[in-house]
C-alpha cells in the first residue's frame, strides 16, 4: 500500500441537499493530489437504492503549489423520502505502481414528498367494472367539457386581474435575476442576501489566498442572520452551542439546513481541506438559499397558524 502521505485530499457535497421525491441534484466528489498521484471513483460506481445516477462527469484542476484536483459530478435523482445519508465514497488512487483508496465523507439530504406520504392507497381506488356499451348518443361529457372550459376561463381571468394588482420586485438569487412577490423576503432576509452578493461580487471566493478569509464573512452573515430570524445570541458560540440552542426555537427542517451547512463551512475555517473556487460558490449559493427557505417557511407557518 502507498503511504498515508500520498493519499489525496478528499471531500463530498450535494447542492442542493433539501429536494422533492423524484427531484435532481448534484453530487460534488473532489480529490486534491499530489504530483505523481492519480485518483478515480471505485467502479462500479452505485449510491444504493434510493438514488438513481443520470450521468457522472469528471475534470482535473493545477494548482499553483503543483498539485491537481480532480473533481466528479455526478447528477442524481433520488427515490426515497425522508432524511437520507450517501454513506462515504471510495476513492482510488495509485502513486509508483502501487494502489491505495481513501472515503470521503458522508453527505446528508433531504427529500420531501410532493403527493403526501401515501401513494397508490389502495382503500382509494375504485373497484374493476366490466366495459359498458354505447348505445346512444350522450351529451353528459359535452356539458363536463363545456363547464370544465368556463370554469378555466374564470380562474384564468381572475389570475389574470390579481397579477394586474401585485406589485413585485427583485432579489439577486442563484443564477440570475429572480422576480418574487414582496411579502416572500423581508427586510432581515433581504439584509442577509445583499451581504452574500457583495461577498460573491468582491471575488474573494475565486481567489485560492482569500478564499478561507470568504469563508467566514459567508458564515458571519449566516449566523447574523440565524440571530435576528430566530432572536438567539449566534456569533460567540460554536457551531454545536448555536444548533443545540436552535432547537428550543426552530423547527427540525430548518435546523437541520443550518447545521449541515455550517459543517461544511467548519471543514474550510477549522480543518486542513482546501476548497475549489466551484465548491466555494456552491456553498454561497446553498447560503441564499437556506435563508429564502427558512423565511418562506416560517412566513408559510405563520399565515396556517392565523
Amino acid at each position: 500500500m502507498p503511504s498515508d502521505i500520498s493519499a489525496p485530499e478528499v471531500d463530498a457535497s450535494a447542492s442542493p441537499t433539501a429536494i422533492r421525491l423524484g427531484g435532481r441534484f448534484t453530487l460534488f466528489v473532489s480529490a486534491v493530489c499530489d504530483p505523481g498521484v492519480e485518483a478515480n471513483l471505485r467502479e462500479p460506481f452505485e449510491l444504493g437504492p434510493s438514488f438513481e445516477i443520470k450521468r457522472k462527469d469528471s475534470k482535473d484542476t493545477p494548482r499553483a503549489d503543483g498539485k491537481k484536483i480532480r473533481e466528479w459530478q455526478v447528477e442524481v435523482l433520488a427515490w426515497d423520502l425522508g432524511d437520507l445519508v450517501i454513506p462515504g465514497i471510495t476513492v482510488t488512487y495509485t502513486v509508483q505502481g502501487k494502489v491505495g483508496q481513501v472515503q470521503t465523507n458522508a453527505v446528508r439530504l433531504r427529500v420531501d414528498g410532493v403527493l403526501g406520504d401515501v401513494v397508490d392507497d389502495p382503500k382509494a381506488l375504485r373497484g374493476a367494472h366490466p366495459p359498458t356499451a354505447l348505445i346512444s348518443r350522450d351529451w353528459f361529457w359535452l356539458w363536463v367539457g363545456a363547464g370544465i372550459g368556463a370554469l378555466l376561463g374564470a380562474i384564468g381571468a381572475y389570475a389574470w386581474v390579481s397579477s394586474l394588482k401585485r406589485r413585485k420586485r427583485t432579489v439577486r438569487l442563484t443564477g440570475g435575476i429572480m422576480a418574487i412577490p414582496r411579502k416572500k423576503i423581508d427586510m432581515t432576509a433581504e439584509k442577509a442576501l445583499a451581504a452574500l452578493q457583495k461577498i460573491k461580487d468582491s471575488g474573494v471566493l475565486d481567489r485560492e489566498a482569500d478564499r478561507k478569509r470568504g469563508y467566514t464573512e459567508m458564515v458571519d452573515v449566516v449566523r447574523d442572520y440565524i440571530g435576528a430570524r430566530y432572536q438567539v445570541a449566534s456569533r460567540d458560540l460554536t457551531s454545536l452551542e448555536l444548533i443545540r440552542n436552535l432547537k428550543a426555537v426552530a423547527p427540525d427542517d430548518e435546523r437541520a439546513m443550518v447545521e449541515v451547512w455550517l459543517e461544511r463551512c467548519d471543514r474550510v475555517k477549522y480543518g486542513a481541506y482546501r476548497a475549489s473556487a466551484a465548491q466555494a460558490n456552491t456553498v454561497l449559493d446553498d447560503a441564499r438559499g437556506l435563508i429564502v427557505a427558512t423565511t418562506q417557511l416560517r412566513d408559510a407557518a405563520k399565515a396556517d397558524a392565523a
